[in-house]
């Protein structure tokens, strides 16, 4: 009898199809010799360059961002078997970046990697050491992840790049750090009409990324933080957030999206002594809140003792600080005394009267913002996911498709009581939706009138401790 396939060898066909089905591009060897890893690569690649940002008048080109409503991709996959894989093949399926100048198209990047002791555990090390090639790389930005990233070169070096010593760099950095990669090849598609714009890049996206990573992040998600004694520090954003420390437990993604807890404990095991590091629990100050003595004593340790606490899942008490790599927004609404989200995709306002962009550029930097915190795209998914503020019947308005990217986490009876731009940005329009629908917060409000909004500290400073009480009994009531 025939053995039936499982999903995850359908996933895998269905990826080879794809991967073999795209339009022919031009074709480059890139050297597979250790010694010759890096010839024909004229821009630096190094830790001065991380963090770079390239503003409109400066680029020379761009790709991916919002201009595309982030339908461009960087997807990187382990693969099992060596004979699919041609070591060193740079494929460039579209223009070259000379012919680019001046425009903002969408891409994918599709890097496969292979090694007989890989396996897919080794993920969030492959991506972020495949990241290097350009978040060190002379002269781009490197905004977000997956599919939501976003490149910018600029121009005073420009004449020094090309897409496939690119491609080059991107699978050679990742050889040369981690030895167990023995084969890989790279597809740098860039989309113009011709090649079926976004509609192309948005297709690979759905049928091959968002399954893959799916599946990955299930198995990330097996773990909680009740089984683990360490949870693991970065702080490889403090090249341009110098005070920022992100703490990454296995439910809390940090909010760049990179990495889960299982890569970052590969990382550390791998590189000890890297921007990866391990934080020891100590003792447990507040575990609804997500708040350990060891974790606090590491962060003011690596925030240069800029700061003492964090409550893992709060973001109005101690929250995570902000560096700016995040890809969502979660902020406090003192008109209603609720909580909202906004995610990178969506260019309106907010019941702030702020778009995402203005938002992100006050928040972050590396100080702690009580009442706004900076998440990953999965971080809503998480089992505490803001916990001590009441979890998701203290969220009262988020854009309309993130929220339905979010239905299946989304407790049923919540779903419809949380507003959209389709409903209001105004926030006493928002008010008397709470009402209407009859929100958990409404229950908050003085004589369920009126809303009395938390007295939250400036950033860096401390909350007064009768307020913080205050906060925290809130979130307790709501989930009650």
């Amino acid at each position: 009898m025939k053995k039936e396939k499982t999903g995850e060898e359908n996933q895998k066909q269905a990826r080879q199809e794809i991967w073999a089905s795209l339009p022919e591009g031009e074709v480059y060897h890139a050297p597979t010799t250790p010694d010759d890893f890096f010839n024909g690569i004229s821009y630096d690649i190094s830790p001065r360059q991380f963090g770079l940002r390239v503003r409109k008048h400066d680029m020379y080109c761009e790709l991916g961002g919002p201009r595309h409503r982030y339908s461009s991709f960087f997807f990187i996959e382990v693969v099992e078997e060596a004979e699919k894989i041609e070591d060193g093949r740079v494929e460039v399926i579209g223009p070259e970046i000379k012919e680019i100048e001046g425009q903002s198209l969408p891409f994918g990047f599709w890097i496969r990697y292979y090694g007989k002791q890989l396996t897919e555990d080794y993920l969030d090390l492959l991506t972020r050491w495949t990241y290097f090639a350009l978040e060190e790389g002379e002269g781009w930005m490197l905004l977000n992840t997956r599919d939501t990233i976003w490149l910018r070169l600029h121009k005073k070096t420009a004449d020094k790049h090309d897409f496939k010593h690119l491609g080059q760099a991107m699978i050679n950095l990742c050889k040369i750090q981690f030895p167990l990669v023995e084969k890989a090849d790279a597809k740098i598609l860039i989309a113009t009409e011709e090649l079926g714009g976004a509609k192309r890049t948005k297709g690979i996206i759905d049928n091959v990324c968002i399954p893959y990573w799916e599946r990955v992040d299930e198995k990330a998600s097996e773990f909680s933080d009740e089984d683990v004694d360490t949870f693991y520090g970065c702080t490889i954003c403090q090249t341009f957030a110098p005070s920022h420390v992100c703490v990454v437990a296995p439910d809390r993604p940090p909010y760049c999206g990179i990495i889960t807890w299982l890569g970052a404990k590969v990382m550390c095991d791998l590189d000890p002594y890297g921007y990866i590091f391990e934080m020891p629990l100590g003792e447990c100050v507040d575990r609804w809140g997500g708040e350990y003595t060891g974790v606090n004593e590491k962060i003011h340790e690596k925030s240069n003792r800029s700061y003492k606490r964090v409550v893992m899942y709060s973001s109005i008490t101690y929250p995570q600080t902000n560096c700016g790599c995040f890809e969502t927004i979660i902020f406090y609404i003192p008109e209603v005394d609720g909580l909202g989200l906004v995610d990178r995709r969506y260019g309106g306002d907010t019941p702030l009267g702020m778009t995402f962009s203005t938002l992100a550029g006050l928040i972050s930097g590396g100080l702690q913002n009580h009442g706004y915190c900076g998440i990953s795209f999965r971080t809503p998914r998480s089992r505490k996911f803001i916990r001590a503020d009441g979890g998701w019947q203290r969220v009262v308005w988020m854009p309309a498709e993130y929220k339905h990217t979010l239905t299946e986490f989304i407790p049923a009876e919540m779903y419809n009581k949380i507003a959209t731009e389709q409903d209001c940005t105004d926030p006493e329009e928002l008010k008397q939706f709470l009402k209407r629908v009859n929100h958990p917060v409404v229950a908050l409000w003085k004589n369920g009138e009126n809303p009395e909004p938390l007295k939250i500290p400036a950033p860096n400073t401390d909350w007064n401790q009768e307020e913080e009480r205050k906060a925290r009994e809130k979130g307790k009531k709501l989930l009650q």
